[in-house]
């Protein structure tokens, strides 16, 4: 019994220490563009850009994607951009690389060595910071469909998931998926800066490692970089709070007087 107690709590450390390894983040919310367009990028996986560079003067484009299970953006190489990706909702497994690739003609696995890419869990809340050069690729390890953000500084990316994809003029109703998208995309990708691949272990080995140091996802960075285009809330003042506190004391003032009234009658 002794031991199964000591099991029991070495387990509940373990998962303290393992939900506690990366701090969630509150991404905030970004009004978005009023004819913000839809293409299908994933089977049953579209992706909405929310901000085009268009209208961020060229500065970011930022992209909600819907990942069902088993759903992936195979790992890649941006050459002129760097990527945020945010998990909403599910819970993800982001793959990343250790080497650098600074050519774009450089493919790994055919005129480069192929990289080790480390795998880990990135539950809701999970913001990572694609750096440029780098292998890095995301994809839907739960039972759940999950939602990404995606923000890409400079934008552009957007444009090579257009050329790529079916057009979605309406969420509720998806066209058919064609399966030959993500080969265009990894053929297109050259065009864009970008060194794209077909399938997940192209690139490199997989290798599961729950204990790979975080990197620092440079959220003050991605913060300055949205602040033109957030919706704040209006912080309440003096005067409403008064306002509030005396129709709140007037209620409660009424029915105590009713309550009383009640009882002598």
């Amino acid at each position: 019994m002794k031991l199964l107690r000591v099991g029991l709590i070495s387990s509940l450390l373990l998962a303290v220490v393992m939900s506690s390894r990366v701090e969630a983040f509150e991404f905030p919310k970004v009004k978005p563009d009023s004819d913000a367009s839809s293409y299908l990028f994933l089977p049953n996986g579209p992706i909405t850009f929310l901000k085009r560079g268009e209208t961020t003067g060229g500065k970011y484009a930022l992209m909600e994607t819907i990942v069902p299970p088993g759903g992936a953006a195979p790992p890649h190489i941006h050459h002129e951009e760097d990527e945020w990706l945010y998990v909403a909702e599910g819970n993800m497994q982001l793959v990343i690389g250790d080497s650098f690739y600074p050519d774009p003609n450089q493919i790994p696995g055919v005129n480069a060595p192929r990289d080790t890419l480390y795998a880990f869990d990135a539950p809701a809340g999970t913001l990572f910071y694609g750096r440029k050069n780098y292998i890095h690729g995301i994809r839907n390890v739960g039972t759940t469909t999950g939602k990404v953000l995606l923000v890409a500084t400079p934008a552009g990316f957007e444009d090579l998931i257009a050329e790529v994809s079916v057009s979605v003029p309406d969420l509720a109703n998806l066209p058919p998926y064609d399966p030959q998208t993500i080969y265009r995309f990894a053929a297109a990708s050259v065009n864009y800066g970008l060194v794209g691949s077909a399938s997940f272990e192209q690139f490199g080995d997989i290798l599961v490692d729950h204990n790979f140091p975080f990197p620092d996802n440079h959220s003050d960075k991605l913060l300055a970089l949205l602040a033109d285009d957030v919706t704040r809330v209006p912080e309440p003042t003096l005067l409403g709070g008064i306002l509030v506190f005396g129709a709140t004391g007037a209620v409660c003032i009424r029915k105590r007087k009713s309550k009383l009234g009640d009882k002598v009658a």
